[in-house]
C-alpha cells in the first residue's frame, strides 16, 4: 500500500512539474514567403530585479530560462552578412556596451542550464537598447516579418532589445 501511495505522489509531482514547465515556455513566430520562422524560449520573471540593466559589458546570456532559446527556420537566413541554412540554432545575447547588445546564432541546440557559449557562433545581429513605458515582468520575445526582414524584440522589465535580420 505504501508503494502505491508513494508512486501516486511521485507521479503527481512529475505531472505538475511538466505542466508548470510547459507553461513557462512561449513561441514567437513569423511567416515569410510561406516559410515559418519560430523562436521557442523560456519566460523568466524579474521579481523586482533589473537583470538587463545590471548586466556587465561582456555578459553572455543564453536568453530565457532552463533550455536555451532556439530559433527554427524553414527559410535560409542572412544574419550579419552571413548565410545560414534552414534549420535550428540556439540564440545568445552578449552585452557589448551600455546601449548595445548582440544577438548570436549558434549551431549547437538542446542546451540546458547555464553554460556560456563564447565561441562557435555562425552569425550575429546588433541589438539596440530601447526603454519601454510598459513593464514586462516575464521575458517576452516577438518576431515580426516586414518583407524579407525579421524584426526581433526582446522585452523584459522596461528594457527592449531590438534588432533585424533577413530571410533569403
Amino acid at each position: 500500500m505504501k508503494k502505491v501511495y508513494l508512486a501516486a505522489i511521485v507521479f503527481t509531482l512529475l505531472f505538475f512539474t511538466a505542466v508548470l514547465s510547459a507553461q513557462a515556455r512561449q513561441t514567437a513566430s513569423a511567416t515569410v514567403n510561406g516559410k515559418k520562422i519560430s523562436i521557442d524560449y523560456g519566460r523568466p520573471a524579474l521579481r523586482g530585479r533589473n537583470l538587463l540593466g545590471q548586466a556587465r559589458t561582456g555578459t553572455v546570456w543564453r536568453l530565457g530560462m532552463n533550455e536555451a532559446t532556439e530559433i527554427t527556420s524553414e527559410a535560409a537566413l542572412m544574419v550579419g552578412g552571413k548565410h545560414l541554412n534552414p534549420g535550428k540554432y540556439s540564440l545568445w545575447a552578449t552585452k557589448k556596451g551600455e546601449t548595445t547588445w548582440e544577438l548570436a546564432f549558434h549551431p549547437e541546440t538542446g542546451i540546458w542550464g547555464q553554460p556560456e557559449m563564447r565561441s562557435g557562433y555562425v552569425g550575429t545581429v546588433p541589438l539596440r537598447v530601447e526603454t519601454d513605458s510598459q513593464h514586462a515582468e516575464n521575458l517576452n520575445i516577438t518576431l515580426t516579418a516586414m518583407g524579407k526582414d525579421l524584426n526581433i524584440e526582446i522585452h523584459w522589465g522596461t528594457s527592449r532589445l531590438v534588432g533585424v535580420f533577413q530571410t533569403m
